[in-house]
């Protein structure tokens, strides 16, 4: 029996392992955006790549460089969130009158624990919209906004939008 039980772990743990690697992986992709300088710059338009890598479904870390030894803008974006809701559970179990909800998917719910106030949980909920405040290494700064095309999927499935920078230059976003 112990020899059968070495044998899974051994082949169980690098396939355990494997999924942990690949869930905790953050998520990078690259936005093209085309940059219109301030009026009074006499630099042509032009493209450039912005840089994004997640920390979590909803933040990350952005980055660009405008032209060829250019301001670098370095900074954070943000999905926000566009309500917060309240859902009282209790009504469940005064219906069903069920000690566990193991069988529905929700377990770990013990009304026994909170009689005085019920149960209830916090759902998020989040429109696609995203913004970004970065810094540039010269002084210069700038925000984004963004909308996603799939707020479920997140920034890899693209999306659209635009930055304004602290000099009058615009970026007009595809991703």
């Amino acid at each position: 029996m112990l020899r059968v039980r070495t044998l899974i772990l051994f082949f169980l743990a690098p396939i355990v392992l494997g999924v942990l690697a690949c869930a905790s992986k953050p998520q990078t992709g690259i936005m093209v955006a085309q940059w219109t300088p301030p009026a009074k710059a006499s630099a042509p338009a032009q493209k450039i790549m912005i840089a994004w890598a997640s920390n979590s479904h909803t933040t990350g870390d952005v980055t660009f460089t405008l032209g060829p030894g250019g301001q670098r803008y370095v900074g954070t974006y943000v999905l926000v969130e566009d309500s917060v809701r309240h859902v009282a559970m209790q009504p469940l179990y005064d219906v069903w009158q069920a000690g566990s909800f193991d069988e529905y998917g929700i377990g770990g719910m013990d009304p026994w624990f909170e009689p005085a106030w019920g149960m209830s949980t916090w759902v998020d909920h989040y429109n696609g919209r995203v913004v970004a405040a970065l810094n540039g290494n010269r002084g210069g700064s700038a925000r984004c906004k963004f909308r996603l095309t799939n707020t479920e999927a997140g920034m890899p499935a693209g999306g659209t939008g635009q930055c304004q920078l602290s000099d009058g230059g615009q970026l007009e976003v595809d991703f």
